[in-house]
């Protein structure tokens, strides 16, 4: 499987991407009803443990996704955490065993403009939040 990018081009690593749309999860995003449906149409009928592995068609919507900016500012707080919500979407049966997930860059994060903190448990390296601790953002 190749290498997923974010298509809107803000964020430089596709896995951070993923972060940050996880915290919007919760958030009723403009693309709710969107994901809604094909959450619907891949995941519940996806078979656990047969190494199907994750779901193309989630992955390719959330690397073409716009995230608009009304979307963005919402965002105060993010979590690097492999029980993320995010990814049971695209692989409901992920272990955390592996790196697929992991984070390289945080860049792009200077467009969520109300990020004040940061849960750091896993999926990223301390040292690529640095940024984040320069501008002031807390990191947990």
């Amino acid at each position: 499987m190749g290498k997923y990018i974010d298509k809107m081009g803000i964020f430089e690593d596709f896995n951070f991407k993923l972060v940050v749309l996880d915290a919007l999860l919760d958030k009723s995003p403009s693309f709710q009803k969107e994901l809604g449906s094909l959450i619907e149409k891949y995941t519940q009928n996806y078979e656990w443990y047969t190494g199907a592995g994750p779901i193309k068609e989630m992955l390719e919507f959330f690397s073409e996704l716009y995230i608009e900016q009304k979307d963005l500012d919402k965002i105060t707080e993010l979590c690097f955490d492999g029980g993320n919500e995010i990814y049971s979407y695209i692989q409901p049966d992920w272990d955390g065993e592996d790196f697929f997930f992991d984070i390289q860059s945080i860049k792009g994060f200077e467009h969520i403009k109300n990020l004040k903190s940061v849960e750091y448990i896993s999926m990223v390296d301390e040292e690529v939040l640095e940024p984040m601790k320069e501008r002031g953002i807390s990191i947990k």
